[in-house]
């Protein structure tokens, strides 16, 4: 009996010690939260100090190409349309466009000799080369009158066909066209006519080897008398 109650004392001071340790306070027993102190992003004088150095650069860097582009010698080409004591106009593609004439321009004429200003004449077609002022007028330095040329250059026809006749000692040869039969062409051949076979470029051929009913793509100027001269006579295999 004794023991019993001795047993049931000390299970009585067990359950009181656990109630003790159950009622401890959560917040008492966590850990206060620390505050972290968050990275600094502020630039720092050294970074911002780059920066600046780089924006100056570039505005100076805009400034400089600003000026070199007015300053940068520039040419215009056309025709003459006006002209006055110390101006001219000239049209192009682009519309028109003004040149001024000073004491220091040099002018050449089409013959390449150095003329003055009052030779200049309406229809003119010159190369003007200066400096582009700001109103979009050219200071010129040099003016180039160009030569007209004095034939338009004939124009370049294609014949496809086959040799029907060659004649060596007249320089000629006759050429059918394959697709209309009653289409002939006669030509001359001289020193200029290139004869390239096409089988084999390197092969040198002149009108003595020529065949009949070869076939050939002949290249020759458009004429209005004569027979016309062959450039170039592609010989097919």
């Amino acid at each position: 009996m004794k023991n019993k109650f001795i047993i049931i004392i000390i299970f009585i001071i067990f359950i009181l010690s656990s109630q003790k340790a159950q009622g401890i306070s959560p917040a008492a027993a966590s850990p206060s939260p620390t505050s972290t102190a968050s990275p600094s992003v502020a630039l720092t004088p050294t970074t911002a100090d780059d920066e600046k150095v780089k924006e100056i650069r570039d505005a100076i860097k805009e400034k400089v190409n600003a000026i070199k582009e007015k300053i940068e010698k520039r040419a215009y080409v056309g025709i003459i349309s006006q002209i006055t004591d110390s101006t001219f106009t000239l049209e192009n593609f682009r519309g028109k466009q003004r040149v001024r004439i000073t004491e220091q321009t040099t002018i050449i004429g089409s013959n390449k000799k150095e003329i003055k200003t009052n030779e200049l004449a309406v229809g003119d077609k010159v190369i003007a080369l200066g400096t582009l002022s700001d109103n979009e007028i050219l200071e010129a330095k040099r003016v180039v009158v160009v030569p007209i040329p004095k034939t338009v250059p004939a124009k370049r026809l294609i014949f496809f066909g086959k040799i029907t006749e060659t004649n060596v000692q007249k320089g000629t040869l006759i050429v059918t066209d394959l697709k209309n039969l009653d289409q002939t062409l006669e030509l001359k051949v001289d020193k200029t006519t290139t004869f390239i076979f096409q089988s084999d470029p390197k092969v040198k051929t002149t009108l003595k080897d020529l065949k009949e009913n070869q076939k050939v793509v002949i290249i020759y100027p458009e004429t209005a008398q004569g027979n016309p001269i062959v450039k170039s006579l592609f010989i097919l295999p």
